[in-house]
């Protein structure tokens, strides 16, 4: 086999492996198997011998041209009765091909060639007909006997049908007569009517030229066309001619292979796409539901990320303001930090849990995050809609064992997405918030009216010592009651900073989720999966159309590699 034909062969070979669950495949899977066999078998006798099969019904005189082709008596024959039940293999001396139990007769002048005689195609036996169609799969030529009372036999041409452009046919009259007119012009027709092309021709009478065998005649002359025959059996049929016959076979088998594929298969490329699309909507449509469920469930609590930026603004704390401001975070976060010294309250809820991570804790848990009894049935809800879309399309239900866990990988991949917003984007958000409210610059900006207070209430008291004026009571009080209002005034700007820089964290996060959450989760894994495996073995097999076939379907030759003409003989 040439390298590009093996590879052909290769590829249809795995194709054929295929056990998945879509049923247009899985269908047509046993016939691929049958054929590429076959052209693998086909493919390594290149350089065989031909075998022609004699092939007609009963009467027509396949025996009889066997005969006079021979110059013997090699096989039994009748005008009125079927007589070969077994088929006779006239054959050249040393012909290693395996026959099973057929008659073997060795002898044959045509060094190249192997004739097989077979039961007729029109018996009533089954036995017989299996026998006939066992040769037909042997054979590279089919030589279609008829006479003008079986040329339109339905027998033989439900018989040849199924070969169409897998085998060279050559024609024959097997019962010329002077008195009689051939229907040659009409049986080819009819041929070309069922797609069927004959590369020769011939017309003969069998039995003249099996008596002027017998009768020792040195060269017959049925008045016909047997002396051409012969020259078509041993000379033109030669080393190179033959070859090109069983290239011809294989590249016919080949692209009859590759048109059913696409006919089974290859067609219904368009529903994969609009299935795909489908897929791809309902792991959106899932996404959105899980978006809100997570949406709910972990930001539902705003005040938990005020208290995530509060926390990372008191670890940074500098200055007097913010110093105050760790103080009052302190006390205020007091109930929360003693219930989490509390065995029975340590856990927390979800929303809890995605502050603990905000503020870089390791409280976290793979079953405390996201709640399964929660998600399973939204889960639940699309898979069955999927499933219906599925079976419409072609695929069968796949067994538990399949699609066992999928649940759960969903739920590990959304988890370690909602992990990596909150311990990513979201937390670095938080610490870049928390960097830029307690930098120097608003750290200093925070302090300068304490310090000018503090320096305006210190000038007035050495002033005073130094004037031996006595401050009353009251200028304190004013003093303290200024420096508490400055104090709380800046407190509370703090505050309300902090919760406006929280309020745009959480925000930020949530479009961080949605973009985490848009592309796959691996929702439909097992769906997903199958539907990927189908989707590749239609694009190989356009690709391997667009191979050997052409614009019409047709064979071409470019899997050989010195492109040699494979076309029947003319």
């Amino acid at each position: 086999m040439s390298e590009s034909l093996v590879t052909i062969v290769e590829r249809l070979e795995s194709i054929a492996q295929y056990d998945g669950p879509w049923r247009p495949l899985r269908e047509a899977v046993p016939l691929l198997r049958e054929r590429t066999a076959e052209l693998r078998r086909r493919a390594t006798r290149l350089d065989d011998v031909l075998v022609i099969a004699l092939v007609g019904g009963s009467g027509v005189g396949k025996s009889t041209l066997l005969n006079a082709l021979a110059g013997d008596q090699l096989a039994e024959t009748s005008e009125f009765r079927p007589c070969t039940a077994v088929p006779t293999v006239y054959h050249p001396p040393g012909v290693a091909l395996d026959f099973g139990d057929w008659r073997r007769v060795s002898g044959s002048a045509l060094e190249h060639l192997v004739i097989i005689d077979t039961p007729d195609s029109d018996t009533i036996v089954r036995e017989h007909r299996d026998t006939v169609l066992d040769v037909l799969a042997q054979c590279d030529l089919v030589m279609t006997c008829a006479s003008a009372e079986k040329y339109l036999d339905e027998a033989t041409w439900s018989l040849l049908r199924p070969l169409r452009s897998e085998r060279t046919l050559v024609c024959v009259e097997t019962k010329a007569r002077v008195e009689t007119e051939s229907f040659r012009e009409h049986w080819l027709a009819r041929l070309e009517e069922q797609a069927l092309e004959a590369a020769e021709y011939f017309r003969v009478s069998a039995r003249t030229a099996l008596d002027q065998r017998l009768a020792g005649h040195g060269e017959v002359d049925d008045g016909f066309d047997f002396q051409q025959l012969e020259a078509f059996l041993q000379h033109q049929l030669d080393r190179e001619r033959i070859r090109r016959i069983k290239r011809s076979n294989v590249t016919g088998l080949l692209a009859k292979t590759l048109s059913t594929l696409h006919e089974q298969v290859g067609a219904k490329a368009s529903e994969l796409k609009n299935l795909e699309e489908r897929l791809g909507a309902c792991e959106r449509d899932l996404a959105q539901q899980t978006m809100a469920f997570v949406r709910g469930r972990l930001f539902a609590e705003p005040h938990l990320w005020r208290f995530a930026l509060g926390r990372e603004v008191t670890v940074r704390a500098k200055g007097i303001v913010f110093t105050l401001f760790r103080i009052l975070e302190a006390i205020r976060n007091a109930p929360a930090r003693i219930a989490g010294w509390l065995p029975w309250f340590a856990k927390g809820g979800p929303a809890q849990r995605a502050a603990a991570l905000l503020t870089d804790k390791d409280l976290f848990e793979d079953q405390g995050l996201l709640n399964p009894d929660e998600l399973e049935p939204l889960y639940d809800s699309t898979r069955s809609t999927l499933a219906l879309t599925l079976a419409q399309t072609g695929f069968v239900a796949q067994p538990p064992s399949a699609v066992n866990g999928a649940f759960d990988a969903f739920l590990e991949t959304l988890t370690e997405r909602v992990t990596a917003v909150l311990r990513g984007p979201a937390r670095e958000r938080i610490a870049a918030y928390a960097r830029v409210v307690t930098g120097w610059p608003i750290t200093l900006l925070a302090d300068a009216p304490p310090l000018a207070f503090f320096a305006f209430f210190a000038y007035k008291t050495v002033r005073a010592f130094f004037s031996t004026t006595l401050l009353s009571a009251t200028f304190f009080v004013h003093a303290a009651s200024v420096l508490v209002i400055l104090l709380l005034a800046e407190l509370l700007l703090l505050s309300l900073v902090t919760r406006a820089l929280a309020w745009s964290a959480r925000r930020a996060s949530i479009k961080a989720l949605q973009t985490a959450l848009a592309g796959r989760v691996g929702a439909f894994q097992p769906e997903r999966a199958a539907l990927d495996a189908v989707m590749e073995v239609v694009e190989q097999i356009e690709v391997l159309s667009s191979t050997v076939l052409d614009a019409e379907g047709t064979r071409i030759s470019r899997i050989f590699q010195d492109n040699t003409n494979t076309s029947c003989p003319s």
